[in-house]
């Protein structure tokens, strides 16, 4: 799978995720390096056609495809799926599977939402828990914080907290994380996706 990403922090943390939900399948998943385009580029359909075109080289004549993974912050547009569909690439183009996934506001939310599964990080609190709805409100970041003994670094604790958060929980709680659980079983053939 070659994921296609916005975030520097989302360049580790989206590997650790993605390997995760294989696994929880029994599903080893070849992840390429994600490939990182701004999220201003990732609304120019050439741009990101751009790098939809080097990702699929990675997984060309292999099970998968191209994954882009982008938060769902933009104020003129509130709906992830109607952003999803503005972004997303003509299929018929590539010669791979192309999925679309948008966080709800950020993907931080999918951390949020699983909050609960972190305590045993040293930089959580022991009585972190998980809004009851995590997408409901901006700034998950800044919620996480909250939750925290120290500051939230993207590069630093975005791909620790995806190596640890219980996968159904935040399935559970977040809307736009069960779409990327669905994403990532479809790419890799999973039956039913």
């Amino acid at each position: 799978m070659a994921p296609i990403v916005e975030g520097h922090g989302e360049v580790a943390a989206v590997r650790q995720l993605i390997t995760r939900i294989g696994e929880r399948h029994a599903v080893w998943i070849e992840v390429a390096q994600p490939f990182r385009l701004d999220s201003a580029k990732m609304r120019k359909p050439e741009e990101l056609a751009k790098a939809v075109r080097l990702q699929e080289v990675r997984v060309k004549g292999r099970t998968g495809g191209v994954l882009i993974i982008r938060d769902g912050d933009d104020s003129d547009i509130q709906c992830p799926v109607e952003l999803a569909r503005l972004i997303a690439p003509e299929a018929e183009a590539f010669s791979v599977p192309v999925e679309v996934v948008i966080a709800y506001h950020e993907y931080e939310a999918w951390i949020l939402a699983s909050a609960d599964s972190l305590r045993s990080h040293p930089s959580v609190r022991d009585n972190a828990v998980a809004p009851a709805e995590p997408e409901a409100k901006r700034n998950a970041k800044a919620q996480l914080e909250s939750m925290m003994h120290e500051s939230y670094k993207e590069t630093l604790h975005q791909a620790k907290f995806s190596s640890m958060i219980d996968l159904a929980m935040a399935s559970e709680k977040s809307r736009s994380f069960r779409r990327m659980m669905h994403a990532v079983e479809k790419l890799i053939g999973l039956p039913g996706s």
